[in-house]
């Protein structure tokens, strides 16, 4: 996506962070990219639920500076202003992402010390936020240059071998201990998986790691949605029709549940067995 056809909400958001960073520190920001859902043309601004539980889209960022900011610096706090400057201005969506040097990006995310970093919209000074290797090769294959080179000019590390060992170890140490934390019925599980963001969460989520790990390229949410609906049994059909549905607001799938808890029966079934699928890829 060319960063002139970015989303409204995304070019507010972002040229709140360069103008507010800008004016503090001048010239420390020198590359900045947009990468998860806007950089795979999958980004929705709104959608259902609210908080953490709202299947709307995150803004999502690699700033990149010359040199690496010192804790209790000035030019760390001139970003974290300029952070918090831009959430004020712009609660929704979330505006999450890292500040790297250049050097940082040729060496990977395991040569990569702790850098500032927001998720959830929340600013930390030293974190790993985003220091993982979906990250780095979204960047490097997929990334939306808004200042800087373009990512295919830059020295990005982007190893695919890594990145296919991360899913699975995603798979492994995240996925499975969530199917096993929320198949459980307790009341709190329970509520969760009553709301439309658990079936977008886990179905398209999984769906995604199936596709990486599958075909070896990365893809968005409706991504691996569209993918699942060509590839997974059609016992499984509906579920990931629901799915789509509630991510793309009905422009996409089809809405099939009357019953929430017969929706959550499908989506922990539909991880279980996506699990083991996909890691038979690995």
């Amino acid at each position: 996506m060319p960063s002139d056809d970015l989303p409204v909400e995304v070019r507010q958001s972002v040229a709140a962070f360069l103008a507010a960073v800008d004016e503090v520190a001048p010239g420390l920001v020198t590359g900045f990219y947009l990468v998860g859902s806007v950089a795979l043309d999958d980004f929705h601004p709104r959608g259902a639920g609210r908080g953490r539980l709202s299947t709307a889209s995150d803004i999502d960022f690699v700033a990149v500076t010359d040199r690496r900011l010192e804790q209790d610096s000035g030019e760390l706090a001139a970003v974290a202003e300029a952070h918090a400057r831009t959430v004020a201005g712009f609660p929704k969506p979330n505006f999450d992402g890292a500040v790297f040097t250049w050097a940082d990006l040729a060496a990977g995310p395991d040569g990569c010390p702790n850098v500032p970093c927001a998720q959830e919209s929340r600013f930390t000074p030293a974190g790993r936020a985003g220091l993982n290797p979906v990250t780095y090769c979204e960047l490097a294959w997929h990334g939306v240059a808004v200042r800087g080179p373009q990512p295919t000019e830059l020295d990005v590390w982007a190893d695919q071998d890594a990145l296919r060992a991360f899913t699975a170890d995603n798979l492994r140490d995240y996925w499975r201990p969530w199917w096993q934390r929320n198949k459980q019925a307790r009341p709190l599980p329970l509520a969760i998986g009553l709301t439309a963001w658990f079936p977008v969460w886990a179905v398209l989520g999984v769906s995604r790691l199936h596709h990486l790990l599958a075909t070896g390229t990365l893809t968005s949410k409706c991504g691996a949605g569209r993918y699942a609906q060509k590839v997974f049994d059609p016992r499984w059909q509906r579920i990931i029709d629901e799915s789509l549905s509630l991510r793309t607001g009905g422009a996409e799938g089809r809405r099939g549940y009357r019953s929430p808890l017969a929706r959550r029966r499908d989506t922990l079934a539909f991880v279980d067995t996506t699990i083991e699928a996909a890691l038979a890829h690995s």
